[in-house]
């Protein structure tokens, strides 16, 4: 199973935020409407307004790719600005401000609305740490190579990764982080036993979801459930660049099933 979308054609939905927010427009990229089971990715806008302070019962991942945000929480003042990332954990109230355009992911995935975010002018945080920023550069990025996954052998190449948001991080529940793909650069089909997310930022890249051919480029976005076979492919003459997502967590060992392996082995090549 698998999603593929515009941010263009994304219906804006305010979610639990309609009362409590100005000057925000929400857009879900997934979500269990759209068939997602461990977590959701919203594109989330701000014109100059604010968001009521709230509570969440999942962690949630920020990434800003323009202007400017005013994060509250856990009693300081979080200002990011583009490239700016920041984590928040379970159960810690926080409020926003500002004029910026973010990426939001948040897992486990959210429920009801009626009992997952509460607004609350209570301060404080119940977790410890209660949230982490960071800042990434282009230049964080490793030199592209085959070898940004263990075990990948042929099946990757021309790719470089930086993980964001992970256990080292502090988060439990989800994975975001950023990738580039030089001309040329694959990952061939496989499928894996979390369900991941895309959100493109630049370049070009040709994505093969359940058989199925796109051309995706900024502002696109996919998502791929957990044995949905895919494999990524650029075939410009430019770099790619996106942020991706996983829900839950990889395991330590056997992350990914690549097709022609796996067959091979089935055969006793």
């Amino acid at each position: 199973m698998h999603v593929v979308g515009k941010l263009g054609e994304t219906p804006a939905d305010p979610g639990p935020f309609a009362e409590h927010a100005e000057g925000l427009t929400r857009r879900p990229l997934f979500d269990r409407a759209k068939g997602t089971v461990h977590h959701a990715v919203v594109h989330s806008e701000l014109a100059g307004g604010r968001v009521d302070r709230h509570v969440h019962a999942f962690e949630e991942g920020i990434y800003v790719l323009s202007g400017s945000l005013a994060v509250e929480v856990a009693g300081a003042r979080e200002e990011l600005g583009p490239d700016d990332y920041l984590w928040i954990a379970f159960g810690v109230p926080h409020a926003l401000s500002g004029t910026a355009a973010w990426i939001e992911v948040t897992a486990p995935l959210p429920g009801s609305s009626l009992y997952d975010t509460a607004f609350t002018d209570v301060a404080g945080a119940t977790a410890e740490p209660p949230y982490r920023r960071g800042h990434f550069d282009v230049s964080d990025l490793p030199e592209p190579s085959g070898a940004i996954l263990a075990g990948a052998g042929a099946n990757v190449g021309g790719a470089s990764v930086k993980l964001l948001i992970n256990p080292d991080f502090g988060a439990s529940q989800l994975i975001l982080m950023t990738l580039r793909y030089v001309p040329g650069g694959a990952i061939k089909e496989h499928d894996h036993a979390f369900e991941e997310g895309f959100f493109f930022l630049e370049g070009e890249i040709e994505a093969e979801l359940d058989g199925e051919r796109y051309t995706l480029g900024p502002g696109d976005y996919c998502w791929s459930s957990v044995q949905g076979m895919h494999a990524l492919t650029n075939s410009s003459d430019a770099p790619v660049r996106w942020l991706e997502t996983q829900a839950p967590q990889p395991p330590p060992r056997h992350q990914f099933r690549y097709r022609g392996d796996w067959e091979a082995l089935v055969a006793g090549r």
